[in-house]
């Protein structure tokens, strides 16, 4: 490749990418306003509002209102609103000392509400994005004319030894016809460790062959299908009651994700193990930019799912996340006594070191195993 073509390729990229990082930050925008606005209305103070990291010196200080200040900072791995009174009243004694007679202590469940409401607004702009794309595009419909073969796996060589190769188009298994990618896994699946004759069509004409499917009903092929999309307009409640739907569906294939990847949940045979590997921040840009590129209906839906996804990782009850103030407030609540702020930093401390290690590891599988999108 020539360096005119890999400068062709980036900057061909660039909208994209550009693109994906915007929506990502609107995104944390989103989360942090959620945070921000109850905090206000419940009476907290919110001395900064800032998207980015850094310091003071190295950002830019977009204005203040309502008593905060909005910066622009230049590390965008995140955002936060500073809201000291979140603390516990034990905690805030600690870390404020004299200056306690500046600070208000909020019960329980005010606290809880607003560590809550980033998950929350995540939740609404997915609910709302989705709604939106349904009633001004349409829902896409999928009419699949062919199942076919997009590659061949590397780890599972039975359909490659057997002969079949990438574009072939399944045509029956063992007498049974295919159309379907549920018929052709249905079929396979039926046939563990037994002997299939598989037809494809391969450049319009007919190909035989013998697999064994193995004990896990895989011959190791990724699938692909002949299709075209269309897009069927819903009416506004009709879409929001979809997206809704859709939305808390989508949290729970997405928890039933996490419960694959920690070994809780059996993951299916069928589905390949690159569906369950760890990505991050550059990961998710690639997926963006490659949804920007499929078009505004595509664009929108990952930002929808990156957010939902957003919500449920921020919910888990890990400190440094909102599901970690959650999970001490409500020991809080139960015990009568706040957790001291030694215990909390040593926990915190922990599982800071812990999410690191998974962001680092992520990112060396976004470099090594970029995403592609089918």
């Amino acid at each position: 490749m020539t360096s005119a073509t890999v400068l062709a390729t980036i900057f061909g990229a660039l909208p994209g990418i550009v693109s994906m990082v915007l929506g990502i930050m609107f995104l944390i925008l989103i989360h942090e306003f959620g945070h921000w606005i109850v905090a206000r209305t419940l009476g907290f103070q919110t001395p900064v509002f800032a998207i980015g990291f850094g310091k003071r010196s190295w950002s830019l200080v977009l204005g203040k209102f309502w008593d905060t200040e909005f910066r622009l900072s230049p590390i965008l791995l995140g955002g936060y609103v500073s809201i000291p009174e979140l603390q516990d009243e034990t905690t805030a004694k600690e870390m404020l000392g004299d200056e306690l007679k500046d600070y208000n202590f909020f019960p329980v469940w005010k606290r809880m509400s607003v560590a809550v409401a980033g998950v929350v607004m995540n939740v609404l702009f997915a609910i709302v994005a989705i709604a939106m794309l349904f009633a001004i595009i349409g829902q896409p419909k999928m009419e699949i004319s062919a199942t076919k073969i997009r590659g061949l796996d590397t780890q599972v060589s039975i359909a490659h030894d057997a002969g079949l190769q990438a574009g072939d188009v399944f045509v029956s298994v063992d007498g049974t016809a295919v159309k379907l990618p549920e018929d052709l896994l249905k079929a396979v699946q039926a046939k563990k460790n037994q002997p299939a004759k598989i037809v494809v069509s391969r450049n319009g004409k007919p190909v035989e062959v013998q697999v064994t499917p193995n004990a896990d009903g895989r011959i190791g092929i990724q699938i692909d299908v002949d299709a075209v999309k269309t897009y069927e307009k819903m009416d506004a409640w009709t879409a929001t009651k979809t997206g809704v739907s859709t939305s808390f569906n989508t949290m729970g294939s997405m928890l039933n994700g996490f419960g694959m990847m920690l070994g809780i949940v059996e993951k299916p045979a069928a589905m390949p193990d690159a569906a369950l590997e760890m990505h991050g921040i550059v990961g998710i840009v690639q997926v963006g930019a490659q949804a920007f590129d499929a078009g505004l209906f595509a664009f929108v839906w990952i930002l929808a799912m990156i957010s939902l996804n957003l919500a449920i990782i921020n919910i888990l009850p890990i400190p440094m996340l909102d599901g970690g103030h959650m999970l001490f407030f409500t020991i809080e609540k139960i015990r009568g006594k706040a957790i001291s702020i030694a215990t909390r930093n040593k926990v915190s401390s922990f599982f800071f070191i812990l999410l690191v290690g998974l962001m680092l590891w992520g990112l060396v599988n976004d470099i090594v195993k970029p995403i592609q999108l089918p």
